[in-house]
């Protein structure tokens, strides 16, 4: 009964395609899954016809510039490391730290640099889930498909933001949040529960919302922390990778030229007061849910 009150009043709570209307321009807002998954396959068969007929194709960050990471890394640098003379080591309890340390030894990653990074850049880079690096993760996730028949089509392709934006959403967060959900995210890996389970059913069911208001319930029956606490980090996360980065790509959204136009973001991103399909209804375009699958 929680569940469905979250839900009801949650604006767009459910579905993964929707098409934005006004003044004769159509926008498809399709949200995507950055990992793989066999059944992407028949998603992708009643997205073509939609996807040939584009002016242009939106992507969170285009495959360009994922493939130009290490030079946005370099010119953010301040936004993934410790300030100097701080360490991950200092952060951390000594029970965290012991944890940690058996956790970092399965990767092949150099624990000096470990040691440097801010708590945000080890989620990404060391612990499974989420988005994995910089929006697309494993191969040929639903991100990934549709920019590869686009570039075979010859349409024209663009990114809401760069490889900063995300960095700057990800180090905006305190660092003890930071802190305590590296160390959440570390308990749960190690606790042997399924990661992704529940978020990709939710994601075929058009119903992702559902699995980040079940999440911090599921995962506190595996880890130390309580449940209020975990919701309180998910809110704090969420204010910074999906609020604040939906707002930031409208400016872009509002500008885009073209009669008819898709744009492809990670599922999260569309419901919500601050989602992006409740912005564009802000903005004046009426939307109607579309067929996804």
């Amino acid at each position: 009964a929680w569940l469905e009150r979250q839900m009801a009043q949650t604006p767009f709570s459910t579905g993964n395609h929707w098409v934005a209307h006004q003044d004769g321009r159509r926008l498809h807002i399709v949200g995507t899954m950055h990992s793989g998954d066999s059944r992407m396959g028949r998603v992708m068969a009643r997205l073509r016809p939609i996807l040939a007929q584009a002016d242009a194709v939106y992507f969170e960050v285009t495959q360009a510039e994922i493939d130009r990471v290490n030079t946005q890394m370099a010119q953010h640098s301040s936004a993934f490391l410790l300030p100097p003379g701080r360490t991950i080591q200092q952060l951390m309890s000594p029970e965290a730290w012991e944890q940690f340390e058996m956790f970092a030894a399965m990767s092949s990653t150099d624990m000096e640099t470990i040691q440097r990074m801010q708590p945000w850049a080890l989620r990404l880079f060391l612990v499974p889930g989420g988005c994995r690096p910089f929006g697309f993760g494993l191969r040929r996730g639903l991100d990934e498909r549709i920019e590869r028949f686009t570039t075979r089509k010859g349409i024209p392709v663009g990114g809401l933001e760069t490889a900063g934006t995300g960095f700057a959403a990800l180090s905006r967060m305190p660092l003890r949040d930071q802190m305590r959900m590296l160390e959440n995210d570390i308990a749960f890996a190690l606790s042997g529960a399924p990661e992704d389970a529940t978020s990709v059913e939710a994601y075929f069911d058009e119903s992702v919302w559902q699995a980040f208001l079940l999440e911090p319930r599921l995962t506190s029956q595996y880890i130390k922390t309580s449940a209020q606490e975990l919701i309180r980090l998910d809110r704090a996360f969420y204010r910074n990778m999906l609020d604040w980065r939906n707002k930031h790509w409208m400016k872009t959204i509002l500008q885009i030229k073209g009669e008819q136009v898709v744009i492809a973001v990670g599922a999260a991103h569309l419901p919500g007061q601050n989602g992006i399909l409740n912005l564009l209804k802000q903005q004046g375009y009426t939307l109607r849910r579309a067929a996804f699958q």
